[in-house]
């Protein structure tokens, strides 16, 4: 077996037939696929959050984990996918990714899409222990990749869903994806709220309890459901610093960098910038904070702000 901190495994070129795939899932004929050719490594988890974790990945039928890089959301999500479908207990795992941002160039469009797919590519390099067995899983129809629009308009028997970087998506589309789920399947969405890849807008949610991201909001809402004693098994994973298993400088630079945010006087954080929670904070904030607002798209709406001193964010 092999700890969560494993090195970083080699990513599929940008070429890969996976990344080119329809949110349709593929269209050529499927091919054979043995899994004799491949070594599934185990990962085991190394913190408490990451064990609990683990657990709660094994029987929930909807779960949401969040939490700093470095946690093992993605690895051992997609481990536990990767077992069920060797098992025959799903019969394909879907990665899901959020809508590229309006790009107009196909290059643009397409290389944004592989951008957003590459940690999951990574994290079945690692459990398949071969660069290559992406690409085969994807050719015996096992593997499909979906934009949040593709899976709106399906739903996913037997499968094994997971959605990464969930938190660029908005709070509406996390919630429409829970109703997307057939007969024995399981949902994962798993992100990080302090590090959005897009424009504040539709995919920030804030409230009086101090909710920044979508998905702390989402989870918020998995929470209330599970109170209502519904047979759906729902579970949130919250993971902290205290479970980052990358490497001992990546975990102690995110505690310091994070009690610094904490710590320091308000009148600095605002000189320099503020840290990642007030900049969420303040991008949020109620609409008479702010002296100009401008709104483009739909769900995944960019918004470009200025707060009451005039400065824009971000």
């Amino acid at each position: 077996s092999s700890s969560a901190g494993g090195g970083a495994a080699s990513r599929l070129p940008t070429t890969s037939p996976l990344s080119l795939l329809p949110d349709a899932g593929p269209v050529k004929p499927a091919a054979n696929f043995s899994w004799g050719e491949y070594q599934q490594v185990q990962f085991v988890p190394n913190s408490d959050g990451q064990r609990r974790y683990h657990r709660q990945l094994s029987y929930a039928d909807i779960i949401v984990a969040y939490g700093p890089a470095g946690t093992g959301k993605t690895l051992f999500a997609v481990q536990e996918g990767l077992q069920r479908l060797r098992k025959g207990s799903v019969a394909r795992v879907i990665l899901g990714r959020p809508d590229p941002t309006g790009r107009a160039d196909e290059d643009e469009e397409e290389e944004a899409k592989t951008r957003l797919l590459t940690p999951l590519f990574d994290a079945i390099t690692k459990v398949m222990a071969d660069h290559t067995a992406a690409d085969a899983l994807a050719a015996a129809r096992l593997l499909e990749t979906q934009s949040f629009a593709g899976m709106r308009g399906r739903t996913h028997e037997a499968a094994f869903v997971i959605v990464d970087e969930a938190q660029n998506a908005s709070l509406q589309q996390l919630r429409r994806l829970s109703d997307r789920l057939g007969n024995g399947s399981t949902l994962c969405v798993l992100g990080d709220g302090s590090q959005p890849d897009r424009r504040v807008g539709g995919n920030w949610s804030a409230g009086a309890d101090g909710i920044s991201s979508s998905i702390e909001a989402y989870a918020k809402d998995l929470d209330k459901a599970r109170e209502t004693g519904m047979q759906t098994r729902i579970e949130v994973a919250r993971l902290t610093n205290a479970d980052i298993c990358r490497s001992t400088p990546a975990r102690e630079m995110r505690g310091f960098f994070s009690q610094i945010d904490s710590e320091e006087p308000a009148p600095r954080r605002q000189r320099l910038g503020g840290g990642a929670g007030e900049l969420l904070r303040q991008a949020v904030a109620p609409s008479s904070a702010r002296d100009a607002t401008r709104q483009r798209g739909d769900e995944g709406a960019i918004y470009e702000n200025r707060d009451a001193l005039g400065r824009r964010w971000p």
